[in-house]
């Protein structure tokens, strides 16, 4: 499973460290770190601190020992979300697709529970003119994705419309 969690350092040598090193200790992926720089509009009571984003991909029954371990060494966790997809594509889809009803396509797709649409961009040149829309897929990982891209593939004959996938998709 991968978490965002938001970490709160004293701004001093060794802390991030001391963060990571239950990380480690429990076996979980660092995927990456962001450190927010100090600004002149740094939040009230931040003086002396800052703030670290840490990705994990980590099982879920080792984040609160993450966390509790983290706290125990004095540093505050601001939150922790997690990141239900895993998986992202973008396709496009030409024809009448408006026509051919984009929010029943999109409708499908999100009721799978498995994936859904997080950004679409439409390309309308005339209103009896094909039209192009490219659809951004996120989905919980790389089968479930493949099981939407099967569906989008029926959903493309069934309403006559043209599905390009990236080269690299199944």
């Amino acid at each position: 499973m991968r978490v965002t969690m938001d970490i709160e350092l004293k701004d001093e040598p060794g802390q991030l460290i001391l963060a990571l090193e239950p990380v480690s200790h429990f076996k979980a992926n660092l995927i990456s770190v962001f450190h927010y720089h100090k600004t002149k509009n740094t939040s009230p009571g931040m003086d002396g601190k800052v703030q670290v984003r840490l990705v994990l991909d980590a099982k879920p029954q080792i984040i609160n020992s993450i966390k509790d371990e983290i706290e125990s060494r004095g540093i505050r966790v601001l939150r922790i979300d997690e990141e239900k997809y895993r998986e992202t594509i973008t396709v496009i889809m030409i024809g009448h697709v408006i026509n051919t009803d984009i929010k029943d396509t999109i409708s499908r797709i999100d009721g799978t529970g498995i994936a859904e649409v997080v950004d679409m961009s439409l390309s309308m040149p005339e209103i009896v003119k094909p039209t192009s829309a490219a659809l951004k897929i996120n989905a919980v990982g790389r089968t479930e994705l493949n099981e939407v891209l099967e569906m989008l593939k029926e959903i493309a004959l069934e309403k006559d419309l043209l599905l390009i996938l990236p080269i690299d998709a199944d």
